[in-house]
C-alpha cells in the first residue's frame, strides 16, 4: 500500500469538474494512519476529505466518473447511529472480515454521548466502481446483522469521507481534543475471495436477483398475455391499469415515493427498509425488491424464493400501494375516473386482483372528433366564476380619498408582507435556512437581530420540508443562545414542523392538469387564523407539489393555492427555492429554478451568493472567513447590486448544550477601507503625488506598472503589500480618492513606450479644516 495514492481534497467545497487536465492531489495509507493518530483541527467545511480511489482526474468527485473508471483499494464504514462504542465496532468487523489491517477514528460530529465512528479497511486487490457497491451493500448488511449500522450512503462510488478531525471548538484550551478514540490495527488485507463472508454476501445477492428477476419476469410476461387477450376481445374498452402504466415511468415513481437512489443506478432504497442495502431495482417494465420489510409492508405481489421472501409489481402496483393503502379496487376506480370521468362506475371483474385487467368503459356517446364550433352548446358550459355584475361592467372610478386605503401590512423590512407570497432562492448549503430561522425568531420576538427592522411582532410557522426535526431544532436553539433570546420570548409563538416524512402538497398533476389540494387549504386558512400566525415559511417550494416544476401553467396553479392561503388568513408566506447550477457566475433572480410564473406571483423576491474568492480579495477579506459569508440581494428591485451596497451575513458556529456546534446566521459589515485612516494621511498622499507629478515622474494608475501610486501609497502609510489584504486595502483606497476626486488622473504621453498614458495628480487639495 506504500506506494499507492488516493484521492483527497481540502474541504467540501474544493472541485476540479471545470478543470480538465487538472488532477486532485493524493494521499497515502500512511499519510492516513498518522493523521489517525494526529488528527487534523479544522472546522468540518475545510477539513480534509478523501476517496478510497487511485482514479484522480478532474471529475474524480463525480459518482458516474468512479464507478466507469475508478481503482478502489480500500473498503469504508462510516457509522453514525446506535452510539456503538469502539470495541463493538472492532468486534463486528473482525466477525465478518476476520483479523485484517484496520484504521478506526471517531468523526468530528462525535460526543462521549453520541459516538460515531470512521472504519478504513485495506483490499488486497482492486475492485471496479460497481464491485465497489456491491462490497460494500454486502459489508454493511453483513455488519447490520452484528448490530452495527453503517450508512448506506457510503456505498456511493464519490461519496467524500472526511479524514480524522477535532475541530477548534472541540478541543481543550491546551488543544488537546475533549473527546477523539482512534485504534489502528496491523494484520493482513482484506482479501475478497471465494471464502470471504463479504463475496459470499455479494455472491448470494446477485444470484437472489437472477432468480427473483427471472420469476417475476415470467409473471409478468403472463401477465401481460392476460391483457393482450382482454384488448384484443374488448377492443373499445381502456383499462386504468394499462393506462397508468403508459403514462407513468417505474423511475419517476420511485422518486415520487421517496426512494433513496445509489447514484444514477437502477438500485433502489424504500422507506421501509432497516438495512443500509438498496434492495430495489428497476427493470423498466417492472421492478423487483428482495427486502423482506418491503414484502412484509405489502408492496406489490410478494412471492417466496426458498426461505426468503420478495415482492415485484409495475408502475400501477407502487401507486395502488403508496397512494390507496393497497386498495387495488380503490386505485382503479380513482385512475378510471381520471381517465373517463364521464362515467361515475367502473366495472370490476370477478377475478380482477389476479389479472389487474380493471376495465372503464368508455362514455355511450362522445362527440365527433370534427365538431364545428357552431355545434358546441354554450348554454351546457357551467361558468361559476363569471361575475353576477357583469353588465355593470366597466366601473366607474370614483374613489380619491387617499387616506382611507389600508396602507401595506409590511411585517419584516421589505421582505415579508401580509397577504403576499415571498421567495427566497439559493443554491443548497449556503446558510438560507439558517437565515429564514433567525428572521423568524426576530418577527416572533419583536427584535431586529440582522439589523432590519421588525415591522410587526407575530407569531411564525416554520415548515421545513427537507430536514429532520432535530435539525431545525438545533438550529432555532443555537439561533437563541446566540442572540441570548429567552425560551418565554418564544413560548406560545413559534411553531415548528419539519421531517422527511411531514407533507404538505398543495396540489399534483395529473393528466388533465393540476389537482388542487382544497382540503389542505381549508385547514390551513382555519389553522394559521386560530393560531394567530402572521408569517409562514415553507422550505423548500419544491416540497410542497408534485407536479412539473418548469410548467409555467402548473407551477401557476399552485402558487394560486398558495396565494388562497396568504389572502384569506392575512399572512405573509415565504417560500424558499433552489436555483440552477450556474458556471461559477453570481445567481440572480432569472437563476431561480423551474417555471417564472413562481417569481411573477411573488411581491418579493431575495436571491442568496456565496461570496467568491475574487470579491474577498477586492474586499480585503481573508479567503478562509469568506467561505462563511454571503451575499442577500433583493431580486426584484435590483438584479446585480454592486458588492459594496450589498446586504451581507455570515454564518458562525455556535455551542449548543449536547456539545455540537451550529451553523448560526449572523449580521456581518463589509471592512472598511479606510480603518485608521484620517484626513491628514490623505492629505500627506496629495503631497507625494504632488510631488512625484512636479519632479516629472508622476505615478501611474494602473496597478500593473512598478511606478503604481498605491506601492508609494502604502510604502508612505506603513501597510504591507505583501498581504493580499493590504494590497486589496490599498486598491480600494485609491479607486475611492480618485472617485471622490482627492486625486485625478490624466493622460500624458510617454516618451519611451511611445503612446499616452494614465498618470495620478492631485484632484481637490484637502483644507485644514477636512484633516484630524
Amino acid at each position: 500500500m506504500s506506494d499507492i495514492r488516493f484521492l483527497t481534497a481540502p474541504g467540501s467545497f474544493h472541485t476540479l469538474i471545470d478543470k480538465p487536465g487538472q488532477t486532485y492531489p493524493g494521499i497515502s495509507w500512511a499519510d492516513i494512519a498518522r493523521m489517525v493518530s494526529t488528527p487534523q483541527a479544522k472546522e468540518k467545511i475545510d477539513a480534509d476529505f478523501f476517496i478510497p480511489s487511485t482514479y484522480r482526474e478532474h471529475d474524480g468527485r463525480s459518482h458516474e466518473a468512479q464507478r466507469e473508471r475508478g481503482a478502489f483499494r480500500m473498503l469504508a464504514l462510516d457509522i453514525d447511529r446506535g452510539n456503538p462504542s469502539l470495541d463493538d465496532v472492532l468486534t463486528a468487523v473482525e466477525a465478518v472480515c476476520g483479523p485484517v489491517s484496520l484504521l478506526a477514528y471517531s468523526s468530528s460530529g462525535a460526543t462521549p454521548e453520541n459516538r460515531k465512528w470512521r472504519v478504513l479497511i485495506p483490499l488486497a486487490g482492486v475492485l471496479s466502481g460497481a464491485d465497489y457497491e456491491l462490497a460494500q451493500t454486502a459489508l454493511f448488511d453483513l455488519l447490520h446483522a452484528h448490530g452495527i449500522h453503517p450508512d448506506g450512503a457510503l456505498a456511493r462510488c464519490g461519496q467524500p469521507i472526511y479524514l480524522p478531525n477535532v475541530p477548534i471548538g472541540k478541543r481543550n484550551p491546551d488543544l488537546s481534543p475533549i473527546f477523539y478514540q482512534h485504534c489502528i490495527v496491523r494484520g493482513g488485507m482484506l482479501r475478497l475471495d471465494a471464502d470471504s463472508a463479504i463475496r459470499q454476501e455479494i455472491d448470494r445477492r446477485l444470484e437472489q436477483y437472477r432468480l427473483a428477476a427471472e420469476q417475476a419476469d415470467r409473471a409478468r410476461a403472463e401477465r401481460e398475455r392476460q391483457r393482450a387477450e382482454r384488448r384484443q376481445k374488448f377492443p373499445d374498452q381502456v383499462s386504468p391499469v394499462d393506462a397508468f402504466n403508459a403514462d407513468h415511468s417505474i423511475e419517476d415513481l420511485l422518486a415520487r415515493y421517496q426512494y433513496e437512489r445509489r447514484g444514477s443506478s437502477q438500485h433502489y432504497r424504500s422507506r421501509y427498509q432497516t438495512s443500509p442495502s438498496f434492495a430495489t431495482q428497476n427493470f423498466v417494465s417492472h421492478w423487483v425488491s428482495l427486502s423482506g420489510s418491503d414484502a412484509a409492508a405489502g408492496v406489490g405481489k410478494s412471492k417466496s424464493l426458498g426461505e426468503n421472501s420478495y415482492c415485484w409489481g409495475d408502475a400501477f402496483d407502487l401507486f395502488v400501494h403508496y397512494e390507496h393503502d393497497g386498495d387495488f379496487d380503490k386505485a382503479v376506480r380513482a385512475y378510471g375516473l381520471e381517465i373517463s370521468p364521464a362515467k361515475s362506475e367502473i366495472e370490476l371483474p370477478e377475478n380482477g386482483m389476479d389479472d389487474f385487467d380493471y376495465v372503464a368503459p368508455q362514455a355511450a356517446q362522445e362527440a365527433p372528433a370534427s365538431a364545428e364550433a357552431d355545434d358546441i352548446d354554450l348554454d351546457s358550459f357551467d361558468t361559476p366564476d363569471a361575475p353576477e355584475a357583469a353588465p355593470d361592467w366597466p366601473t366607474l372610478y370614483d374613489m380619491f380619498d387617499e387616506a382611507s386605503i389600508e396602507p401595506r401590512r409590511w411585517i419584516y423590512a421589505h421582505h415579508y408582507l401580509r397577504s403576499f407570497v415571498s421567495v427566497l432562492a439559493s443554491a443548497g448549503g449556503i446558510g438560507k435556512t439558517s437565515l429564514q430561522i433567525v428572521e423568524a425568531l426576530a418577527i416572533v420576538t419583536g427584535r431586529p437581530l440582522l439589523g432590519e427592522e421588525v415591522k410587526e411582532r407575530t407569531n411564525v410557522w416554520i415548515v421545513n420540508l427537507e430536514d429532520p426535526l432535530e435539525e431545525i431544532q438545533r438550529r432555532v436553539l443555537a439561533a437563541m443562545r446566540h442572540y441570548g433570546i429567552k425560551p418565554a420570548e418564544v413560548e406560545g409563538r413559534l411553531f415548528v414542523n419539519a421531517g422527511r416524512d411531514f407533507s404538505l402538497k398543495f396540489g399534483i398533476q395529473t393528466r388533465e392538469g393540476v389537482l388542487p389540494n382544497t382540503k389542505l387549504v381549508e385547514y390551513l386558512c382555519k389553522k394559521i387564523p386560530e393560531k394567530q400566525i402572521g408569517c409562514v415559511f415553507i422550505d423548500p417550494f419544491v416540497g410542497a407539489h408534485n407536479i412539473n416544476e418548469n410548467d409555467n401553467m402548473a407551477v401557476n396553479a399552485i402558487v394560486a393555492e398558495i396565494r388562497r392561503v396568504a389572502d384569506e388568513t392575512k399572512c405573509a408566506i415565504g417560500l424558499v427555492h433552489h436555483i440552477r447550477k450556474g458556471n461559477g457566475e453570481d445567481a440572480s433572480i432569472d437563476s431561480v429554478r423551474g417555471a417564472g410564473s413562481l417569481i411573477g406571483a411573488a411581491r418579493a423576491a431575495r436571491v442568496v451568493n456565496r461570496m467568491s474568492a475574487d470579491d474577498a480579495a477586492k474586499l480585503g477579506i481573508d479567503e478562509t472567513e469568506a467561505r462563511s459569508i454571503f451575499r442577500v440581494d433583493d431580486g426584484k428591485a435590483n438584479l446585480a447590486p454592486p458588492a459594496s451596497a450589498a446586504l451581507y451575513r455570515k454564518m458562525e458556529g455556535v455551542k449548543i448544550d449536547n456539545g455540537e456546534w451550529i451553523g448560526v446566521c449572523l449580521p456581518y459589515t463589509l471592512p472598511d477601507a479606510f480603518d485608521g485612516i484620517s484626513g491628514k494621511d490623505a492629505k500627506a498622499v496629495q503631497r507625494l503625488v504632488a510631488d512625484a507629478h512636479s519632479s516629472g515622474e508622476p505615478f501611474r494608475e494602473s496597478s500593473q506598472s512598478p511606478e503604481w501610486i498605491g506601492v508609494a501609497v502604502a510604502d508612505l502609510l506603513g501597510i504591507d503589500m505583501t498581504d493580499k489584504k493590504g494590497k486589496a486595502k490599498i486598491s480600494m483606497m485609491v479607486k475611492t480618492w480618485i472617485k471622490s476626486n482627492v486625486l485625478a488622473t490624466e493622460k500624458i504621453f510617454d516618451q519611451k513606450r511611445g503612446r499616452e498614458i494614465s498618470v495620478v495628480i492631485v484632484g481637490e487639495w484637502i483644507n485644514s479644516d477636512e484633516v484630524s
